[in-house]
């Protein structure tokens, strides 16, 4: 295989990675008031966010009250017969509410709005559509929560259109949250009409646009997920995310649904990050694409529950993941099992390939191991390095590392491709000693930063190991590609036998590659011919392309503090561009370019540290 060949391949399979990752990644257009009835409309919705977000309405303001108001009477418009639920406020709401507001009386009440829209049969368990209509003090909520809010009502409106439903639907519009979820924890279960319910759909916001994504469900939720896969066309979500967030101490309006045993599916936004809670969070701030998003897959999922003849029940969960937005695949924990059988196989079988291939040798594999490792503890440490100098690994305010999230975002995929750069050169320098240094001063750099010390240690060693044991010439093209895989093969393994649910993330890159190593080891290892860099293109864009909006997704839940588990998907990508990107010249221009890409991301890193706190943030976040 010619040099150019190999080289265009690459760049076409990054570039089409690239256009479909990013397509993924971006919220549909805004139907049209004109569109049908049936179908939802942001540009419909869009009056009902401009109304409830004209200033903010915190629980028992006046503006509150205003807010209640008009929500009570678009109900009515749609059919529905509004009915208030008072509660006096909780000692722990009444403390965020007092710390808000000194004047706040402690006989102060929050009122849920709930209400129901018939369906043919009454007796059937209903299906809720739930989100908060408070806001924080100071925040008009154009995303938090008015655009779930919004949803719903243009969701009621079309299935309305749509015919009577089999069951009927719940709408509940909750008080407190942002003082403790206040409103929910009164109405669920003890209301009356709670216990009617047979499943929710929260409706949530953690900023003012991006892809709307499916991140909590309800336990047992394999059957439920079945359905969901249905029914919605483009769906985003992850059993990971599911897990991670059950792992979080974060709660919504969803908790009180998931701690009774309730099945449910919980929707947020997460994009423009520095909206969240913010004093500028006006209607004109959201983005009325990820309104779109969430009311087309919300409204896909309610209408499949509201007219299904009986509602899945609870079974184990599933594993899931959608394909970069178009489609959810769906699998039991148990079959995890068989695709890393299958990937052991796939590699196995290149191994069988390649044994007479002079390119390749067992003992080599080691060396492509390490080579691995290399990047594993370097990767970690220049994430952990760069997020220490940008303080963003303990921050005093969070929603100040919100704000600054897309500069960290940015950051974060410099180290990745500076690490990656290193990797793809990595050979044994004319002194060996050198190979000691990159380890070694970003360990001591991590330790001096303050990080974690028994990771830092474990990771520089590691990494000064690595590349003191580097081959002279360099790991060759089929030994650093067969260990990549392996290692992926092992994390996916391990992940396996502790959290099934998280394993696919490395499983599926893992088995795609070692299917493509087995069809270029029996068919042309030594790369010589033109599908010799086509197989491996294909699979590095199979690979990549639904890892990008995965990445960006996952990056906006825990990046600020914890920008390292990064490390992750560098790992899959390092193993999906070897074959096609392994630098075998050229290793000063290649190291140039890395020390350019490090200066460029302590540059933003720096900027961070040192930028004034930042405009959007809540006033009342400075007294935390």
């Amino acid at each position: 295989m010619s040099h150019p060949v190999r080289i265009a391949c690459l760049l076409i399979a990054i570039v089409v990675s690239l256009w479909i990752g990013v397509r993924a990644a971006t919220p549909p257009p805004v139907v049209p008031a004109s569109a049908p009835a049936t179908a939802f409309s942001a540009e419909r919705a869009l009056p009902d966010i401009h109304a409830l977000a004209m200033r903010p309405h915190p629980t028992a303001s006046a503006d509150s009250e205003r807010v209640h108001a008009y929500l009570e009477k678009r109900l009515r418009a749609i059919g529905i017969v509004p009915e208030e639920r008072r509660y006096l406020i909780d000692p722990e709401g009444f403390a965020t509410l007092h710390r808000w507001n000194p004047q706040a009386s402690r006989a102060s009440e929050m009122a849920d709005i709930v209400g129901v829209l018939p369906g043919r049969d009454r007796t059937r368990p209903a299906v809720a559509l739930m989100a908060h209509m408070d806001t924080v003090w100071g925040s008009p909520g154009g995303g938090d929560d008015s655009v779930g809010v919004a949803a719903i009502l243009e969701i009621l409106r079309a299935i309305r259109a749509q015919g009577t439903p089999t069951r009927d639907i719940v709408v509940l519009f909750t008080d407190g949250e942002e003082i403790g979820l206040s409103g929910a924890r009164a109405f669920w279960p003890s209301d009356g009409v709670a216990r009617h319910v047979g499943v929710v759909i929260n409706l949530e916001a953690r900023g003012a646009g991006g892809r709307a994504t499916m991140f909590e469900t309800g336990n047992g939720n394999g059957a439920m997920m079945a359905l969901f896969g249905q029914a919605v066309r483009h769906p985003v979500a992850n059993a990971m995310s599911v897990l991670a967030y059950r792992l979080m101490p974060n709660d919504t309006d969803f908790t009180p649904i998931r701690e009774q045993g309730l099945p449910g599916f919980n929707f947020a936004i997460m994009g423009r990050p520095e909206y969240y809670h913010s004093p500028r969070a006006t209607a004109d701030r959201l983005d009325p694409r990820a309104l779109q998003d969430m009311g087309d897959q919300a409204l896909d999922l309610a209408s499949a529950l509201a007219t299904a003849r009986m509602l899945p029940a609870a079974t184990r969960d599933a594993v899931f993941f959608d394909v970069a937005g178009h489609h959810l695949l769906i699998y039991s924990p148990a079959a995890g099992w068989l695709i890393v059988l299958a990937a052991g196989l796939a590699l196995a079988a290149a191994v069988l390939g390649l044994r007479r291939h002079a390119g390749f040798a067992l003992r080599g594999i080691g060396g492509g191991i390490g080579a691995f490792l290399w990047l594993i503890a370097h990767g970690l440490l220049l994430l952990l390095v760069l997020n220490l100098v940008s303080g963003s690994a303990a921050h005093p305010n969070y929603y100040d590392r919100l704000a600054a999230l897309p500069r960290l975002e940015m950051q974060a995929v410099l180290a990745c491709l500076t690490t990656l750069i290193g990797w793809l050169t990595l050979r044994r320098f004319p002194y060996r000693a050198w190979g000691l240094l990159p380890g070694a001063l970003l360990g001591v750099a991590g330790w001096k930063l303050g990080g974690p010390h028994l990771v830092i240690v474990a990771m520089a060693v590691m990494g000064m190991l690595a590349g003191w044991l580097a081959p002279v010439e360099g790991v060759s093209r089929w030994n650093g590609w067969i260990g990549a895989i392996a290692m992926l093969l092992l994390v996916a393994l391990l992940l396996q036998g502790r959290a099934p649910l998280v394993a696919w993330i490395f499983a599926w890159p893992a088995l795609i590659l070692a299917l493509a190593a087995c069809l270029v080891a029996w068919t042309d290892p030594g790369f010589q011919r033109p599908w010799g860099a086509a197989i491996p293109a294909l699979a590095l864009a199979l690979v990549v392309a639904p890892l990008i909006p995965l990445a960006h997704l996952a990056f906006l839940g825990v990046g600020a503090p914890m920008a390292p588990v990064m490390l992750a998907f560098l790992l899959i990508v390092a193993a999906a561009v070897w074959p096609l990107a392994k630098i075998g010249q050229g290793t000063r221009t290649a190291l140039v370019i890395a020390g350019a890409l490090v200066a460029v991301g302590l540059v933003i890193a720096v900027q961070v540290r040192t930028d004034p706190i930042a405009a959007t943030i809540p006033a009342y976040s400075l007294d935390k």
